[in-house]
């Protein structure tokens, strides 16, 4: 009797093992890169994680770009670089109802993991869902929803996952501009913020904070099963065919360095009018001084005052002096000192105009324009004290 019982545990057991079995098998973990959108916000695409089981009765999307609009001091926090993003999950079908009414692409990456490494990686998406697990500092290159992909794959697979080594010649900031080259205002809004932490060169980790980037690294990358090297991507699909988006529309040709080439003939043309007719129009330099020296001491903000990695180091100091705002109210002094600063400032202008391509920082285009303004009048200014 014993013995027909021991059969009997074994049986149950070697029948529990292979449902669980199945079940492991049917878990599929697949990367989701969605393409670029319209808006600002998803000019860079995004990635997330889908885990799916038919036998489990779930489809699930883990999505790392999730952040409460609603929370205390949102904005305060925003610009400083305090905004906690956190993981949400949703169902498939709820996940791609975005992507499908703004007509975004869906490429899909399943990944050659085998039971226990699904296994992990799910019980790590769980875990990390949980109200107390889900929150984390959001760092534009550094951390994101596209970081977070790469790094989960990478802790929960361990060495058995190799990322391909990829060589880029561009830097960081080159890949930003390919995201907004049809949005010029926002391009320039970028650059004039952003420091040298975007002006090295891209490495195939660091690439990654980009989600098609993560997808060509996927497909490149390998993994170890029972000692053989096998691609990481077992298959990859196209979920949701699409167009890219337009980006375009009438600001994309009024760009910023149209415009302000246009302003900056316009002064010319001021400025030998003023000479001509001595005639000085104070309220030009005013305001010019005063928004460039804003626009400093929004960069010395950005760099010291913030927790952003990305907006240190900002060259763009070296021209938009910080002190300009207090000689906004000097234009009409008759000291010396002024005099000297407004020469001291149009040569530190040009060398910089004349420096910038060998520079470490790339410069937008529409700075350059700026920096001709910035010289004209500073110089005009300091010719204007010495007949004083």
């Amino acid at each position: 009797m014993v013995k027909y019982l021991a059969v009997l545990v074994l049986w149950l057991a070697t029948v529990q093992s292979m449902l669980a079995q199945t079940d492991t098998n049917d878990l599929k973990i697949s990367v989701l890169t969605c393409a670029d959108g319209e808006q600002m916000y998803a000019s860079f695409g995004h990635c997330a994680i889908r885990v799916k089981s038919v036998n489990r009765g779930i489809d699930y999307v883990y999505n790392y770009g999730m952040f409460n609009y609603h929370q205390n001091s949102f904005y305060i926090k925003f610009v400083r670089g305090f905004l906690n993003y956190h993981v949400g999950c949703s169902h498939f079908a709820r996940f791609c109802v975005e992507y499908v009414r703004d007509g975004r692409e869906i490429r899909e990456q399943v990944l050659n993991l085998d039971n226990a490494q699904r296994q992990a990686l799910f019980d790590f998406l769980e875990w990390n869902n949980l109200e107390e697990n889900r929150y984390y500092r959001y760092n534009f290159l550094e951390d994101n929803c596209a970081t977070r992909i790469r790094d989960i794959v990478e802790n929960t697979c361990g060495s058995d996952v190799k990322l391909a080594e990829i060589q880029y010649n561009e830097s960081l900031r080159d890949m930003i501009h390919s995201h907004l080259d049809d949005m010029p205002w926002y391009r320039f809004g970028v650059d004039l913020l952003m420091g040298l932490p975007v002006d090295r060169k891209a490495d195939s980790r660091s690439a990654m904070f980009l989600p098609e980037h993560v997808f060509t690294t996927l497909e490149k990358s390998t993994i170890v099963h029972d000692g053989r090297t096998e691609p990481l991507v077992a298959e990859s699909n196209t979920l949701l065919k699409a167009e890219p988006v337009n980006k375009r529309d009438i600001f994309t040709y009024l760009s910023p360095s149209l415009i302000f080439w246009l302003l900056f003939a316009v002064l010319v043309l001021t400025t030998y009018y003023e000479v001509t007719h001595r005639k000085y129009h104070a309220w030009i330099d005013r305001v010019l001084l005063l928004v460039v020296g804003l626009f400093g001491l929004l960069f010395i903000f950005m760099w010291v005052g913030t927790e952003h990695t990305v907006t240190a180091g900002n060259l763009n100091i070296l021209w938009a002096l910080p002190t300009h705002l207090a000689a906004a109210f000097a234009i009409k002094s008759t000291k010396r000192f002024w005099k000297k600063y407004f020469l001291v400032a149009a040569v530190i202008t040009l060398a910089v105009l004349v420096l910038s391509p060998i520079l470490p920082q790339q410069f937008d285009v529409g700075n350059y324009p700026i920096m001709c303004m910035l010289i004209l009048r500073l110089a005009y200014l300091a010719k204007k004290k010495e007949k004083n």
